[in-house]
């Protein structure tokens, strides 16, 4: 990425010119916890971080895999279309966003902001439109609601409707929820309560999620459904 013309650019503390941004933007991409990737129109990938392709393609994942093409070239065409859909209205509307998804088998959310530009040229006259969104992502764990995470802020919020369970793809709908309940902490009867299903049921699913993941211990069953962030409504998505 290259700096363009010299500009102030006027922030919440301040005035930073380019060569502080360029500093801040090489410290944050190089941040080990945060993926970093800056989208353009159609969804075409401008910049992705090491840390943003491991995150979502794997520990030997590298950014010149990505980069230069489009979300669609790179995802699975129906979780592309979920992305996309999220940076093209923020783009549109100049709103930031909050986007929820679970990609194998983590929790991950990633902060969308448009990177405001000037005014279309083509009709409607004047309108804004970002031409380039900003993404950062990182790994949460738990069900924490976003609204909790960025208390007074104002944001559009997004669940991805697709969703890619990793290691946890191997559960039915059923043990989905189960194992999600059993995240939040909940015994076997008040799984029961909360599923309508009698404790045998229950403990039936969870011996069966044991034998699939391979895991026998209900701590670490737990952790993982921890690290998924996994809800109730997660075991009703899509999966990719």
């Amino acid at each position: 990425m290259t700096a363009g013309p010299s500009k102030d650019v006027a922030g919440s503390g301040g005035e930073l010119p380019n060569s502080q941004l360029l500093a801040l933007g090489a410290a944050l991409g190089s941040d080990p916890m945060s993926g970093v990737a800056i989208f353009g129109p159609g969804g075409l990938v401008m910049f992705a971080n090491v840390q943003l392709s491991k995150m979502f393609r794997g520990p030997q994942a590298s950014p010149a895999q990505s980069v230069g093409k489009k979300l669609a070239e790179v995802y699975p065409e129906t979780y592309a279309k979920e992305i996309l859909s999220v940076i093209d209205r923020s783009a549109e509307t100049g709103k930031p966003a909050l986007m929820r998804t679970i990609w194998r088998g983590e929790q991950i959310y990633s902060w969308v902001q448009p990177i405001m530009g000037e005014a279309d040229e083509t009709p409607p006259i004047g309108k804004w439109r970002a031409r380039q969104v900003l993404a950062i992502s990182r790994k949460v764990q738990g069900d924490q609601d976003a609204r909790d995470l960025f208390p007074g802020m104002d944001f559009e919020k997004h669940d991805t409707n697709v969703i890619g369970l990793g290691p946890l793809d191997v559960l039915s709908t059923r043990e989905l929820e189960v194992l999600a309940l059993l995240g939040q902490g909940l015994s076997a009867a008040e799984i029961a309560e909360v599923l309508h299903r009698s404790v045998k049921t229950i403990n039936t699913h969870r011996e069966s999620i044991g034998k699939k993941l391979k895991i026998d211990d209900r701590v670490k069953l737990a952790a993982g459904a921890l690290r998924a962030g996994l809800r109730l409504t997660d075991a009703a998505r899509a999966r990719v």
